[in-house]
This record gives C-alpha cells, structure tokens and sequence, in this order.
C-alpha cells in the first residue's frame, strides 16, 4: 500500500474544508426547501453533503481518503455553525464509511462513474443506517421511509458521485491534477 504524500493530504484538507463550508450552506438552504417540498421531497438535495467522499476519494484513489474527506467535511460544518449540531458529525461519519465501502468492494483499484455513483449510494446507506438507530424504524412510515430512502440512492449517485466524477474530470483537463492518482490515470489513458 502506498503512503500518503504530504500534497494529498492538503489537498484532501483543502476539499473537505471547502466541501464543509458548501454543506453549512446547503444545511442552510434546506430549510426553505423543505418547507416548500416537505422533509421527504426535499431529500433530492441529500447527495451534495457526500459529494466530499467520492471527488477526494477519485483525486487520491487511497483507502480512507472518502472516510476522512467526509468526517472533516461534516466537522466543518457543525463548527461553522450547522443547525443540525451534533448530529451533522455524527451522520458525516456514517456517510463517510458508507461511502468507503464502494471502494472497498473494488479494491481501491476501479474509480470509474459507476464506482463513484456507487460510493453516493453507500453513503446514503449509512445515513439511513444512522437515521434508523437514532430515530428507531417506528419513526417512520412504511412509505415515508422508502421515498427517502429511494430519493437519498438517487441523489447520492448524482449530486454526490456523478457530480464529483465531472467536477474532477474537468479539473484532471486542466493539468492542476496531475501529480495525483487521477491525473496519472488518465495520462496512461491517453498514451
């Protein structure tokens, strides 16, 4: 396994910090959203507080990259002032995991949209998961549960994977990341 280098760390840092001052603002923006969809149709937003996983994860292509871009996402927005408090780290974490998973399951080796969609979905499992212990099955309907389930995989594969896959692929064309994982792999891809 290949160690971290000092500039992929700052970059993850940098990613997760900017990522978690966009998650302070989107937390912000879900209060009229919500008000206007409902708590359940407003869900369509889930994915862009996961988009920090999979665009680090596909930057640095190392196991833990998305656990950690996310954990530090979501500790930035709790400390810049989230009204989800606590709560906001603690679903950072288990999005994080759930997000790493998607990467697991293809050793580290495959970052390709499918791979990146996936790490969105997975990371809306573990919301879920973290929702359902901390508010118990019987907080939700049979049907609420499954219109935010269903609308948290979609929106975590869009807004989440394939919206970090566009935002890097454009970057990788501009050469800023060529000295990372991505940019690397798509020279080889080229050559």
């Amino acid at each position: 396994m290949n160690s971290w280098k000092m500039k992929e760390i700052i970059v993850m840092m940098m990613l997760a910090v900017a990522c978690g001052v966009l998650y302070l603002g989107w937390s912000t923006l879900w209060l009229p959203i919500s008000a206007i969809f409902g708590p359940v149709g407003a869900n369509w937003m889930f994915g862009i507080w996961v988009i920090a996983s999979p665009l680090v994860a596909y930057i640095i292509q190392k196991p833990g990259a998305a656990l950690i871009a996310e954990v530090v996402a979501a500790a930035v927005e709790l400390f810049t002032g989230s009204h989800f408090g606590l709560s906001a780290l603690l679903i950072g974490l288990a999005q994080g995991i759930g997000a790493e998973v998607a990467f697991l399951l293809v050793g580290y080796r495959n970052f390709n949209t499918f791979t990146l969609m996936l790490s969105g979905m997975f990371a809306a499992v573990g919301s879920m998961v973290y929702s359902l212990v901390v508010n118990g099955f019987a907080y939700y309907t049979t049907t609420t549960l499954l219109l935010t389930f269903s609308l948290q995989l979609v929106s975590g594969a869009l807004l989440g994977g394939l919206l970090a896959k566009i935002i890097v692929d454009s970057l990788v064309k501009t050469g800023t990341l060529n000295g990372y994982a991505v940019g690397r792999q798509q020279k080889r891809r080229a050559a």
